[in-house]
């Protein structure tokens, strides 16, 4: 029985022995093919880290503004594979907002246009040589009543000198007219528009014509003249 045992073992152990070496050369493969395509997906990797690196600008110091212009991009020159990067984006400047709409302005009234006022002056004097002029030779009336009619009416009194006024008058013709008292007999005006006295008689007047300007005015010299009655 031992000589049976022995002689197959015998027998058997060429042929486990040829089993083993084929499964430890089956590991062997396996384990390079396994270690060449780690080695093979490092390489790839570590080939384009290379390959990013080489296209990168490479910044050496400082250079002048001029050395910066020559040198060389590896971008441009020695690697052909490299594609420039694209220049940066721009962000548009920022628009300027739409004017706001003002209200419009409110239509106010044109203010009237400018209107001036007439002043009208004069004197009573005593005409003694009846010739209708005041000379120096002769004295004004005074206290005499003056009296203005038209579109305002007023009445002024002569001063000491003879002078009366009608200020601030508005645009429109105007008869001025002077009562005597009794026993003074009229020399100036001449002619004019006739004028009731208090005494019922008729004396001559004037008639004014006040002028409708922007500016003041002044009408003067509108004179009377009486003669006293012996």
């Amino acid at each position: 029985m031992r000589r049976l045992t022995l002689a197959l073992a015998l027998a058997i152990s060429p042929f486990v022995t040829r089993v083993a070496r084929a499964q430890d050369t089956k590991r062997d493969t396996h384990q390079s093919l396994l270690s060449w395509l780690w080695r093979d997906k490092d390489d790839d990797q570590k080939r384009g880290h290379d390959d990013d690196k080489k296209c990168e600008e490479r910044r050496r110091g400082n250079p002048s503004e001029k050395g910066r212009d020559h040198r060389a991009d590896p971008r441009d020159k020695g690697h052909k594979d490299c594609d420039k990067a694209p220049p940066p984006s721009q962000t548009p400047p920022p628009q300027d907002p739409p004017p706001s709409q003002d209200p419009p302005p409110s239509q106010d009234p044109a203010p009237p246009p400018a209107v001036g006022h007439t002043t009208i002056t004069g004197s009573l004097f005593h005409d003694i040589d009846t010739n209708g002029v005041f000379d120096s030779s002769e004295f004004g009336l005074a206290g005499w009543t003056v009296e203005l009619t038209g579109p305002v009416n007023q009445t002024a009194l002569s001063d000491g000198n003879g002078f009366y006024s009608f200020a601030g008058l508005p645009a429109g013709t105007y008869a001025v007219c002077v009562s005597p008292p009794m026993g003074w007999n009229q020399t100036l005006p001449a002619g004019g528009p006739s004028c009731a006295t208090t005494f019922g008689t008729s004396t001559m007047g004037y008639s004014v014509a006040a002028p409708a300007l922007a500016v003041d005015s002044l009408i003067g010299n509108i004179d009377f003249g009486f003669l006293s009655m012996p």
